[in-house]
């Protein structure tokens, strides 16, 4: 990539089932294996997400209170207040910002990775006042969530890792995720991260580290297909209602928005999740940026489609190409994999008058097409009229995609506007008689 990325990974999930992912480079330049959709990725501050779940599950077994103060539950996490507050820091209060506590400790553990144990988390606490009264004003806060996950822990019984493992990630089946980073996977399974480059362009490797007791905030390993399956059920629990991990009534508590800006100049937060606008449309989900990684995660509940994108940097933020591709989502990837476009792949065939069974199997066509040394991919697949072809890097994916109607064998041609036909696109096949490459115009994309 031009951003000289050492490798990212990016995944569409339609309501149940990933739909499409790409792999970008490699896990680690020591080792050259490349990203998969299983290569696990520092998901860094999307980590807030399960820290919230993990809370709410205790609020509704009744462990946990939402509105009780902090402390009730572990003396050590009591911060000084000067500020005269009406209430005290809640788990209501961390999970949507609102608690008036300091986004940090009193050192920048993030340059180095030297990030506080337990007692190192308890000294901060005691050592800072708090910023604001609760409500003031909207301030993040990785320090609070940390204090959440170590009152996670207490009310438990049992290690934040461990309650995050047994109650979310076995349920969903994200067998590869982690909650802190797993060194000795490194090229291995896991992506290693690499800071900002330098004034000669080179990129320095993250040491070995853990999160400590700032897991909570920004430990979480994950990877696309996990993540994946995280979309999967927001949405499976928000149609279905019901309970799983969570009550659905729970779930959706904490996507509503809980605090905006007076004057709507504010972030929109839930209960952990953030809320933003993408065209005039609301998606959910947490952003993430730590020592080597960014991560996006969003959801247009909806439509029921997810975006998730994870690089192996720090200096490259996925965010303007994951809102680019919801440009496309609700018009071509929720139609694509709607009901007509099921009953489209399931006859996944048209008439061909050429072919001695008179028909031709559109889904052979489907997948990933690029142009050699060019930034030109294309996502081909079915929709009820034939083909479409949705380009991947394009800053308007949905007013580039264009819809490929059958002509004969394996050549098709493009739908103008008024439904007048086009140039030819024509597909060639290898040795095998498999779809390996497509030509439009005079170019060709080969098939990945």
């Amino acid at each position: 990539m031009k951003e000289s990325v050492p490798g990212a990974a990016i995944g569409i999930v339609h309501d149940q089932a990933l739909v499409w992912s790409h792999q970008f480079g490699v896990e680690s330049y020591k080792t050259n294996n490349p990203v998969t959709d299983d290569t696990l990725f520092s998901i860094c501050s999307v980590s807030k997400l399960f820290n919230g779940i993990a809370a709410m599950n205790l609020v509704e077994e009744g462990s946990l209170d939402l509105d009780a103060p902090l402390s009730q539950y572990n003396s050590a996490l009591k911060m000084t207040d000067k500020q005269g507050s009406e209430e005290p820091v809640t788990v209501r209060g961390i999970l949507s910002h609102v608690a008036g506590l300091p986004r940090e400790g009193l050192r920048d553990y993030w340059i180095d990775t030297s990030f506080p144990d337990t007692s190192a988390l308890y000294d901060m606490v005691g050592a800072q006042e708090q910023l604001y009264r609760p409500y003031d004003h909207w301030q993040y806060s990785n320090l609070g969530m940390s204090m959440l996950g170590d009152v996670v822990s207490k009310v438990s019984g049992i290690s934040w890792g461990d309650y995050v493992k047994q109650n979310i990630f076995t349920p969903l089946e994200m067998a590869g995720s982690q909650t802190d980073m797993p060194f000795d996977l490194v090229g291995n399974g896991f992506a290693h991260g690499y800071y900002a480059r330098t004034a000669k362009g080179e990129r320095n490797a993250v040491e070995k580290h853990s999160f400590k007791a700032f897991a909570p905030a920004a430990g979480v390993a994950s990877s696309v297909n996990d993540m994946a399956k995280f979309a999967s059920w927001h949405f499976r629990l928000g149609e279905k209602g019901g309970e799983e991990i969570l009550k659905a009534t729970t779930l959706k508590n904490m996507q509503r928005v809980h605090w905006v800006g007076a004057d709507f100049n504010e972030p929109a937060w839930g209960l952990a999740y953030a809320s933003r606008r993408y065209d005039g449309k609301t998606v959910w989900g947490h952003g993430g940026y730590c020592p080597g990684a960014r991560t996006e995660f969003t959801m247009r509940l909806p439509t029921k489609v997810g975006v998730v994108m994870m690089m192996s940097v720090n200096d490259v933020s996925p965010g303007a190409m994951v809102e680019t591709i919801y440009s496309l989502t609700e018009a071509a990837i929720a139609k694509a994999y709607g009901k007509k476009a099921v009953n489209a792949r399931n006859n996944a065939a048209v008439p061909d008058e050429s072919k001695d069974d008179n028909k031709v199997n559109l889904s052979e066509y489907e997948g990933a097409y690029h142009v050699v040394n060019y930034a030109e991919d294309n996502y081909i697949g079915v929709n009820e009229d034939g083909l479409f072809a949705m380009p991947i890097f394009s800053n308007d994916p949905v007013g580039n995609m264009q819809t490929w109607v059958h002509e004969e064998g394996d050549t098709f041609r493009r739908k103008r506007e008024y439904d007048t036909l086009a140039e030819a696109i024509t597909f060639e096949r290898d040795a095998d008689g498999d779809v390996s490459a497509l030509v439009q115009h005079i170019y060709r994309s080969m098939k990945r």
